[in-house]
């Protein structure tokens, strides 16, 4: 063989070493990257569920210190209702009682004990003499078990849902309170996840078992929050972008790969993706018809936002909603969705005074002036009235009762309607009818789909519907796919509205005034 060919030989071996060695960098470098920023993500993930913790705690403190000591006589009609009233306004709590000598002698649900009942095992004590009773039986549930606390002589039952408003997809927590000088360790909400005291203590991070794991401790209470995603979901979610940097690596060596590596995975991202597709406006809007029952009439469409990667695959909304609202960018896809549906939908409400297109917000978006500042550029001077334009709020919605309630009444001042979107999923359901002025509530799907069933929720679209017409509130019912549910919503006596796949499925714009068209030839010709 000819020195020329050996060369040739040698750069062609050195040039596969090369390949397979960039290639397996660039894979391990991918993979340890997406790791790291899994678990900053859990890190985050762990300081929010703190944050909300550290609330529930100041909350359980106000409901103790309004009855320890208490300005009723104890276990008195007065006091009942008093822990009644404080019990309905609770976000996070499901019941309020009153403890002496060991004994449970009243409740806000339960009222007066005769005679009065044992308290179960007691698990732990906090300082401050807290009593901690976990998986305790519940008297007013049943069967259930749930976490009591008692201090000074007042109980509370926390609420096992208080925590499912931050649950988030392939991703795990758990909430625990602990008494370090004891070496106790109670979970109060969330999975169980294998972990130990001191290592939740020492607040780290680890992998262990296929798993990662963060841990976050509060400096003002005695709870601790862990964190847990399962690293084959993490790679296996993204699966193309290992291949990716393998492909990259083998291209351009250790040295390349890690540069173009590094810059590939940070703009890829789906949040690096919607904050392009929302500078270039790269979304979509379809409308969903809302008819009026028993009428049928077309009483207006619901905007909706539809988004897909830049591979073309659609994202869910609840996926890009949720992004938008994590990242900060909720403010610019209001903004999208307000400037094109008043563009697109503008001729049918001008011609049409009577309909109403509903709009997405946020709790985020009320803060400030620049939604007011939206709506006066693209209603009022689109020639709009501002009473054919609602507000739909999600019940995701954390912020401050204050702002949004001050925001709402300047809405309202305005000529707007504002609306609560998933009512009855989240645990501010009662809250926001209580301490909102809305004008409406659209009832989450969840609901409708029971219509019809022996499912335990089926009894509750009744109470929602009946709690709505005591408060005056108007209803909007989500998810009508069927005529069975279509029938049983008129056969309720309530004028109400309605959308759903039962009547139709979200359309373009310029597809509204057919839509409109055909459902004036059906109620004539019924």
């Amino acid at each position: 063989m000819s020195s020329k060919w050996r060369r040739r030989l040698s750069i062609a071996a050195l040039a596969l070493l090369g390949t397979g060695l960039g290639a397996a960098n660039g894979y391990w470098l991918g993979r340890f990257t997406l790791l790291r920023a899994a678990n900053n993500g859990l890190s985050s993930y762990a300081s929010d569920l703190m944050h909300h913790a550290e609330e529930y705690a100041q909350e359980l403190g106000n409901i103790r210190r309004a009855f320890s000591p208490s300005p009723y006589p104890y276990c008195s009609q007065q006091e009942i209702a008093a822990m009644q009233s404080m019990t309905f306004r609770s976000l996070q709590v499901k019941e309020i009682g009153r403890v002496r000598d060991g004994k449970f002698d009243c409740s806000a649900f339960l009222g007066r004990m005769n005679p009065p009942l044992p308290m179960p095992p007691l698990t732990m004590t906090l300082p401050g003499n807290v009593h901690v009773y976990s998986d305790a039986v519940l008297t007013f549930a049943g069967s259930a078990r749930g976490t009591i606390l008692e201090a000074g002589g007042v109980d509370v039952v926390l609420s096992p849902n208080a925590f499912d408003h931050w649950s988030r997809p392939h991703v795990r927590y758990m909430v625990v309170i602990i008494n370090p000088a004891t070496h106790q360790m109670v979970r109060i909400a969330g999975e169980p996840l294998d972990v130990d005291l001191p290592w939740v203590l020492a607040q780290q991070e680890r992998g262990a078992g296929g798993q990662l794991y963060r841990a976050r401790c509060s400096s003002r209470t005695a709870v601790c929050i862990v964190t847990a995603e399962a690293a084959q979901d993490i790679l296996q979610g993204s699966r193309a972008l290992l291949i990716e940097y393998a492909g990259m690596g083998g291209a351009a060596g250790f040295g390349l790969g890690l540069a173009l590596g590094l810059f590939y995975l940070r703009s890829i991202g789906l949040a690096q993706q919607l904050r392009r597709a929302l500078r270039r406006d790269a979304l979509q809007l379809v409308y969903q018809p809302i008819l009026e029952l028993p009428s049928r009439n077309c009483a207006g469409a619901e905007a909706l936002a539809r988004w897909s990667d830049e591979d073309g695959n659609p994202v869910s909304p609840e996926i890009f909603v949720r992004i938008a609202e994590d990242r900060g960018l909720v403010g610019d896809l209001t903004s999208f969705v307000l400037r094109h549906a008043v563009h697109d939908v503008g001729d049918i409400l001008r011609s049409h005074p009577e309909l109403t297109l509903s709009i997405n917000i946020a709790a985020a978006d009320l803060e400030g002036d620049r939604l007011f500042a939206l709506l006066d550029k693209h209603v009022r001077q689109a020639g709009i009235e501002p009473h054919q334009i609602a507000l739909e709020l999600t019940e995701r919605s954390t912020a401050h009762l204050t702002v949004l309630r001050e925001a709402i009444l300047r809405l309202h001042h305005e000529g707007y309607q504002v609306h609560i979107d998933d009512f009855g999923t989240g645990f501010s359901s009662l809250a926001y009818l209580h301490e909102l002025a809305v004008d409406a509530i659209k009832i989450d799907r969840t609901f409708t789909r029971t219509i019809g069933t022996d499912a335990v929720t089926a009894s509750i679209l009744p109470q929602i519907l009946a709690l709505a017409e005591s408060m005056q509130v108007e209803v909007i019912v989500e998810g009508v796919e069927t005529e069975e549910q279509a029938e049983y919503l008129i056969a309720t006596g309530k004028v109400m509205q309605a959308q759903g796949w039962c009547f139709g499925k979200p359309v373009a714009a310029r597809d509204l005034p057919k839509y409109r068209e055909q459902m004036q030839t059906v109620q004539s010709a019924s």
